[in-house]
């Protein structure tokens, strides 16, 4: 036979086994759309991996002849294309990977606009599954006819989410509701992305032997695992909801646990804009609202209430037009033991103070180092006082583009190496850097460390930051008294 014959017959070969090993663990899907095997999700992210490689690469090469002006114009195509393909996947494969999506969309101000939309997309749409899947879901987790719970239910969602899709429905009294499923199967795609979790663990330890990487990696899988059970995100709920009852600004809708289930959420229907809708329409009134109403709603509640939402992505707040916001997503919520939050507070009023002694005592205390690890102070020190900018002089702070760029030169590696990071502070970065990214498109500016007083000086009784831009506010929110807020039930409480 002749030789190039045998060659193209063993290529046809190849081509045809990659296909069907391709079919097997990557292309093969089940009824709503989410590839869950293991094998197939690690092989998406390595062919996106490596896509974006030889991507860079050849722009690289395009890029050595090009004048100054073709090369940025190379640059943005190339973060469009990436942000296209990335949003794609993230948006099929749902779980994990979406919410990592979800939080690169309003953290990453370098990219070019059209990529930032592209991921931006993950907010809010993403592809959703059908509507006979969905009723199969709902019937199944309620044990009954969807007629017998629902006088309608509209069959085009919401929204798509990384977990679930959200439907527009209406109860037999007539009550408009918002009702969330989740997608069959993406709890076992999620629990496989985090069986990766071990060797994410001796890679954390491995390139920093200063962090205690299983508890980093522990307390990421216990978030992330409550986000599954909607019954445990109907408990953060209510216990939300008992917090902020009555506050004129901060909208926490109702739950209905006659109509929820593990797979199944359903609660009040909230009007309102999204947040890119609303940073287009809102007068600079509304906008200086919102910056409040956000700053109350998360410094109280991490700071009086001991708990907080670690999910601060636009997609999760409804902007009303009176200024008020609705906050719809609990899934992912920590509550803190009451010591903690005092220590951190202890700490950040060393700031204030410009004590370091005591600012490094409390690093010790909250083990911000490992036990015996030696650090450079005047690192610790800066790194701080840079996450305490907004709050740390009194006067006036903007929050710019320049300042939030600024973190990449303070997250310096090589001093982060010698960082511990406590469990407890596992989402605090994300909140933060989240809460900065909103503020920043929101255009905040004000005297942020009045307001943070409240927190470091309570027997002094400084109100809420909201009462500083002349909202009225009944005594249960105007006094500074911490209350820790009532815990929801744990993952082992609802399996009993």
């Amino acid at each position: 036979m002749d030789t190039n014959l045998i060659y193209v017959f063993l290529g046809l070969l190849a081509a045809a086994g990659a296909a069907a090993w391709y079919y097997r663990t990557v292309s093969h899907r089940n009824e709503a759309g989410i590839s869950t095997s293991m094998t197939s999700r690690t092989t998406q992210i390595g062919s996106l991996v490596t896509k974006s490689v030889f991507r860079k690469i050849w722009l690289r090469i395009r890029q050595a002849a090009a004048s100054h002006e073709h090369k940025k114009h190379l640059e943005e195509q190339y973060h469009i294309k990436s942000a296209e393909e990335a949003a794609k996947m993230m948006g099929s494969m749902k779980g994990v990977f979406m919410k990592l999506g979800q939080i690169l969309s309003f953290t990453n101000d370098n990219l070019p606009p059209q990529a930032k939309e592209m991921l931006q997309t993950l907010q809010k749409d993403s592809p959703p599954m059908d509507f006979s899947l969905v009723r199969s879901v709902v019937e199944s987790e309620l044990k009954g006819d969807l007629g017998r719970f629902f006088k309608h239910f509209d069959e085009e969602p919401l929204a798509a989410a990384s977990i679930g899709q959200v439907h527009k429905a209406q109860l037999r009294d007539g009550t408009h509701v918002a009702v969330k499923v989740q997608y069959p199967g993406v709890d076992t795609a999620i629990e496989n992305d985090l069986k990766a979790s071990q060797g994410l663990a001796f890679m954390i330890s491995s390139v920093n032997k200063s962090i205690d990487a299983n508890a980093v990696v522990a307390e990421l899988k216990e978030r992330l695992l409550d986000e599954l059970d909607y019954r445990q995100e109907l408990r953060n709920q209510q216990v939300f909801t008992e917090l902020w009852a009555g506050h004129p600004l901060i909208r926490i809708p109702r739950v209905y646990p006659e109509f929820s289930a593990k797979k199944v959420l359903c609660q009040e229907f909230k009007r309102g804009l999204n947040f890119y809708d609303f940073i287009a329409q809102a007068n600079p009134r509304e906008k200086e609202l919102a910056v409040y109403v956000l700053n109350d709603f998360v410094f109280e509640s991490m700071n009086r209430f001991f708990v907080f939402n670690g999910d601060p992505h636009p997609g999760n707040y409804i902007f009303n037009e009176d200024g008020g916001i609705t906050f719809i997503d609990f899934g992912c919520i920590k509550y803190f033991e009451p010591q903690f939050i005092i220590d951190l507070l202890t700490m950040n009023r060393a700031l204030v103070e410009g004590d370091r002694e005591t600012f490094h005592g409390f690093v010790r205390k909250l083990k911000l180092v490992l036990p015996g690890s030696d650090y450079d102070k005047d690192w610790m020190w800066d790194f701080f006082c840079y996450h305490a900018a907004p709050f740390l002089h009194d006067g006036e702070f903007v929050f710019t583009q320049e300042w939030v760029n600024d973190a990449s030169r303070i997250m310096d590696p090589m001093k982060l190496r010698h960082m511990n990071l406590p469990p407890d502070l596992i989402f605090f970065n994300r909140i933060t850097f989240g809460l900065n990214s909103i503020f920043l498109k929101l255009g905040a500016r004000g005297n942020f460390h009045k307001c943070y007083l409240r927190y470091i000086f309570e027997d002094r009784n400084f109100p809420p930051s909201l009462s500083y831009v002349g909202v009225k506010l009944d005594e249960k929110f105007m006094t500074s008294r911490k209350m820790p807020a009532r815990r929801a039930a744990t993952r082992a409480d609802l399996v009993k």
